[in-house]
């Protein structure tokens, strides 16, 4: 029923049309050459759709408690996580900030893990404040200003898990990659976190698929520590922006619908994604 409502309402309220062909061009851009597995049309009524239906799941996200498990969030497998605890200690999860990105970490801790949630959003696209962890639930948000001793502290402590977007900025240093064959820049803490730390690393997307949203585990990333600090950053920045890249073009109405969160607010948008912008 949620569902048809929210396809009723994107089909009774469309996108402006300067705005639209905005999103129009940008697409074409990113997509030049590589052809899209639906119409440009129907995927803007799915990426909308999923902007929606992620506004409505974000808060029940939040604070369901563990009784809820498998509802907002399915997971077919958790052993690669359990692999790098039991080697590592410690785990990264690195995530886009598109899909249903917000269900993982509460996802992860309604299954008994020790969660931090690290949101390197800029501050313009960051709620006022965090909505609390329901009962139960071990799950704190990590913070994002002068962060750096109490974020090692809570890497080191054995069997913790951190959720971090790796696409958005958000501190004093960056890392250089390419995504779409354009270049761009994310912030580079959780990089640095997994090098000072030694954390394994493991990059995840939140996707929906015939209306339910899953938990897609990629292999565990390598982190470039060759001593030479600035081109070890952009080197694992560019792995990760690969793998975030081959999942846009799969998911391509995950990535749209990011996009026009971003293109929607592009005149207060202070760290835009491509350089050029």
């Amino acid at each position: 029923m949620r569902g048809s409502a929210v396809r009723k309402w994107v089909h009774r309220h469309p996108l402006e049309r300067g705005f639209e062909q905005e999103v129009v061009d940008e697409v074409s851009r990113c997509w030049d050459g590589v052809p899209l597995p639906k119409t440009l049309d129907a995927l803007l009524d799915e990426a909308r759709s999923q902007l929606l239906e992620d506004l409505l799941d974000a808060r029940a996200a939040s604070c369901d408690g563990p009784e809820e498990a498998g509802r907002h969030l399915q997971i077919t497998s958790l052993l690669p996580i359990e692999a790098l605890l039991k080697d590592e200690g410690s785990v990264l999860l690195l995530t886009p900030s598109y899909g249903n990105w917000s269900a993982i970490a509460p996802a992860l801790a309604r299954r008994g893990y020790r969660v931090g949630l690290l949101d390197l959003r800029p501050e313009s696209r960051r709620p006022d404040h965090h909505l609390p962890a329901a009962p139960g639930l071990d799950l704190r948000h990590l913070p994002n200003r002068g962060y750096a001793g109490a974020l090692v502290r809570f890497a080191m402590e054995p069997g913790s898990v951190i959720v971090a977007l790796a696409d958005e900025g958000c501190g004093p240093r960056w890392a250089n990659g390419a995504l779409f064959g354009r270049q761009v820049r994310v912030g580079s803490t959780p990089f640095e976190l997994a090098r000072r730390a030694q954390l394994g690393v493991l990059p995840v997307f939140a996707v929906r698929e015939h209306g339910l949203p899953r938990l897609v585990l990629e292999k565990p990333l390598r982190i470039a520590d060759s001593g030479s600090p600035d081109h070890d950053l952009d080197a694992n920045a560019s792995r990760w922006l690969k793998l975030l890249e081959r999942n846009a073009r799969r998911f391509p109405e995950h990535y749209l619908a990011q996009l026009i969160t971003r293109r929607a607010g592009r005149r207060t948008d202070t760290v835009p994604l491509f350089v050029e912008a």
